[in-house]
């Protein structure tokens, strides 16, 4: 019996896991294009104005920070659902059922 328990507790961190690193890579995509955009198409966006601004400064100046910012709060918000289902305290153990 405790081995059964021993195994659901190793399947579902392994999912924990798996689902955290998932996320973390969807996150780091975005961050990524983001960064990589603004900087790389400033040319070609320059044509176009965002509040009167040409959209490669806006990116530069406050686009990309409140995009930043929503990441982070994106993965706080996606972390404490996981950490919620996954029951595990903020120490990193698991919640003996």
């Amino acid at each position: 019996m405790p081995a059964e328990i021993e195994k659901q507790g190793s399947d579902a961190a392994a999912t924990y896991w798996k689902s955290t690193r998932r996320m973390t890579l969807w996150l780091l995509l975005i961050w990524f294009i983001v960064t990589f955009a603004a900087i790389f198409f400033a040319r070609s966006l320059s044509a176009y104005t965002l509040f009167g601004w040409p959209i490669p400064f806006f990116m530069a100046a406050q686009g990309s920070i409140l995009i930043y910012v929503a990441i982070i709060a994106a993965y706080a918000l996606r972390m404490r659902y996981l950490d919620k289902i996954y029951q595990r305290d903020e120490d990193g153990s698991e919640h003996a059922n």
